[in-house]
């Protein structure tokens, strides 16, 4: 009897080690995957991201060229190695933006996110030795759907990938970004330099510029390719008063500031030549996006620039090919000078939500 006894405790011990040991080893991940949380019904997950995500230690080893690597890549760092699925898709995107001064001489940045119905992410990442920020992800490109949500603990895994997908954030500098989708040839720079995608670019320049400059810098330190259908641009926010467009033709990067026009917006066109036939889409909404910023100045305050927003929101009524139906899934106002989201969610622009980056 007491034999038995001393190899049950010598086996709960070796349990409880085990158990501290991977408490230990996924510290870091647990508390991220214990901070999930949904806010009310309304399909907007909060994710207070704990874990290291090693974002450095990836772009050293030369960033990642295809979306495989990168997910490889996550689970090798977040997921320790275990052999777990991390669906990875983007469908096509319509998406809007813009940035104004406040008539509190402060700055703000607008963004629509145009998408297929999805849940969304709102993350919080305080990295060491870099930018803390707050970002938005779109779930549905993490494999969460209406049947598949983050609401239990087991289901929560893939949320662990949330660091290196955001769309559109906000860093305590008031660094501001967002990504719009152009259909046009895919950008595959390749020129030596380390590989990164549209949603791996956010990431960095959150992490590591305090400035629309600084990004512009940084991102020319990569080799940028486009992580799923058509090209990208970026529109690129800070709190000094810059905002531009980076887009990228025949791979080669271009820049376009506000002073070529006298405000700064975009949608899914280009807003320079380019030297080959394209589908130019959004070109209404940029027209009412150009209307507002001219008339107003470009000095909107929060509230009005939730409401330009909502003017050019897509409602998304008629099916494309495929029977997909797009429609705006969210609406963002970025506080560049108090660093702060302010989001709404499925139009609804009754209730707005506020996150300031800690």
């Amino acid at each position: 009897m007491k034999k038995s006894k001393k190899i049950f405790i010598a086996v709960l011990a070796v349990i409880l080690v085990a158990v501290i040991g991977a408490l230990a080893v996924f510290q870091g991940e647990a508390r991220t995957l214990l901070s999930v949380k949904e806010k009310g019904d309304t399909g907007i997950y909060d994710v207070n991201y704990a874990a290291d995500y090693k974002l450095d230690e990836l772009l050293e080893a030369g960033g990642a060229s295809t979306e495989e690597q990168l997910i490889q890549y996550i689970i090798k760092t977040m997921l320790k190695g275990l052999p777990i699925e991390v669906p990875y898709e983007i469908p096509n995107l319509a998406c809007s933006t813009f940035y104004a001064e406040t008539p509190e001489k402060g700055y703000i940045f607008g963004r629509n996110l145009d998408n297929q119905t999805t849940d969304l992410a709102v993350i919080r990442t305080n990295p060491k030795g870099a930018y803390s920020s707050v970002s938005v992800v779109n779930l549905s490109f993490l494999g969460y759907n209406e049947s598949y949500t983050p609401d239990k603990l087991s289901d929560r895994l893939n949320t662990l990938a949330t660091a290196y997908f955001p769309l559109d954030g906000v860093n305590e500098k008031g660094l501001a970004v967002g990504v719009l989708q152009l259909q046009a040839p895919a950008t595959a720079q390749d020129n030596g330099k380390p590989d990164v995608g549209t949603t791996l670019a956010i990431r960095a320049m959150l992490d590591k510029c305090a400035t629309a400059d600084e990004a512009i810098e940084l991102l020319k330190s990569f080799d940028m390719f486009a992580a799923a259908k058509g090209c990208y641009h970026f529109q690129i926010a800070d709190a000094t008063g810059k905002s531009v467009v980076v887009s990228y033709a025949d791979n080669e990067m271009v820049i376009t500031d506000k002073e070529a026009k006298g405000f700064m917006a975009a949608t899914n066109f280009y807003l320079h030549d380019v030297p080959f036939e394209y589908e130019k889409q959004g070109l209404d909404r940029y027209e009412i996006l150009e209307k507002t910023l001219t008339e107003k100045e470009s000095v909107l305050s929060a509230e009005e620039g939730m409401r330009l927003l909502h003017d050019v929101r897509i409602t998304g009524t008629d099916p494309d090919e495929k029977g997909r139906v797009y429609s705006t899934q969210w609406s963002s106002i970025y506080d560049l000078t108090n660093p702060s989201l302010s989001l709404c969610s499925d139009m609804n622009y009754d209730d707005v939500y506020v996150y300031e980056v800690k």
